[in-house]
Parts: C-alpha cells; structure tokens; sequence
C-alpha cells in the first residue's frame, strides 16, 4: 500500500457512494486519478499516512466505505471522527445478526408503542413517513440494518420514488442502495431472524 493506491481507493469509494452513475464494482474501482495528479496534490502527506496506517486493501477500502456510508465525506480530514466511524462499521460488521435482530426490535417496539400496523414500517399507510425511516433518520437504527432488510423485502424504490422522502433524503437513499456489495451477513441466519420477526409484525 503506498500514498497513491490509497488515494485511487479513496476517489473510487467517493465517486461510488456520491454519484448515481459510477458503481466501483462494475468499473473494478479504476477512476482517471492518475499519479501525476497526486503528486500535485498539497494533502498527498494525508494519504501516504493512512497508507501506512492500512496496510491492506481490504482494510482501507473499509475505513473508506465505513465514513461515506455514515455520512462523512471529509474522511480523510477528521481522522478522528473517521477512526470512530471505522471502528463503528467494524463493530457492526462483527455482530452483524446481532445490530440486525436489536434493530428489528427497535421497530416493532415503535409501531407498538403508537398503535401502528405492519404496514406502516416500510410504507406509508395513514402515517407521513415510514416508521423506518423516521428511526434511521433519528439514528435509531443502523444504515447496514436497511441495506439487508432491502435485501429481503425490496422497499427502497418506494421510497425514492416518493415525491417528497425521496427529494429530502435523495443522498441517504443512495448510499443505502450503493451498499449493496459491501454489507456482507450470513443470508441464512438473517433469514431466519427476518421470518420471526414477520410473525410478530402480523400480530400486530
């Protein structure tokens, strides 16, 4: 890892998760940053110190992804704040079932709590917004918990096709859809914790 890669990898995660059109897995993560353009850049010292930092490409492509799927694009100027995201994304990443099965709870324990059905978790059935939306915007529950449940139950169009959620929250959603690929979890556990909780959400 040197100064360079880390800068092409940083380029390839903004353009993936700030653009509608460029998708790193498709393109393989090339961009036109070139070596001469790094070498003019006055922050280079920047990336040659999270080069040394991450010494794999698997753990900076996570550091990346970790901020840009939480919302901080100035990663590589607050290494503070972006460490404290990298270990977030990190720990999430290793209990995944577990954030997924507390989240699931969280929103059934909103919709009980106000009297609300099923239906209005995801749509919006005699409710403005969806209760999910409502409790990832209030940081309630996890960005990675919605890229699965999409994952399951395909609810994201809906929302981007809403004429307001969708102007509002236009970057959140995308960064919800460009996490696909990069939110890995064991599909059969996740599975079954997703089935429990649909019989609970019926009961309602």
């Amino acid at each position: 890892m040197d100064g360079y890669k880390a800068y092409q990898y940083y380029l390839a995660c903004k353009l993936h998760f700030t653009t509608d059109k460029y998708n790193v897995f498709e393109t393989g993560g090339r961009t036109r940053g070139t070596r001469e353009a790094f070498y003019s850049r006055n922050d280079r010292y920047i990336f040659e110190k999270l080069a040394k930092k991450f010494t794999t490409d698997r753990d900076i492509i996570d550091y990346f992804v970790a901020n840009f799927a939480y919302g901080n694009h100035d990663v590589v100027y607050s290494d503070g704040e972006a460490l404290g995201y990298h270990t977030m994304w990190k720990k999430r990443k290793e209990s995944r079932t577990k954030f997924f099965t507390d989240d699931l709870a969280t929103m059934l324990t909103e919709l009980e709590n106000n009297n609300l059905k099923g239906d209005c978790l995801f749509g919006t059935n005699g409710v403005e917004y969806p209760v999910a939306l409502k409790l990832f915007i209030g940081n309630k529950i996890a960005i990675e918990t919605l890229r699965m449940v999409d994952d399951i139950h395909s609810f994201l169009n809906n929302w981007k096709g809403s004429p307001t959620a969708g102007l509002i929250w236009e970057n959140e959603f995308r960064v919800i859809e460009k996490l696909k690929g990069f939110v890995k979890y064991d599909k059969s556990k996740i599975q079954t914790v997703w089935a429990h909780f649909q019989q609970e959400l019926n009961e309602l």
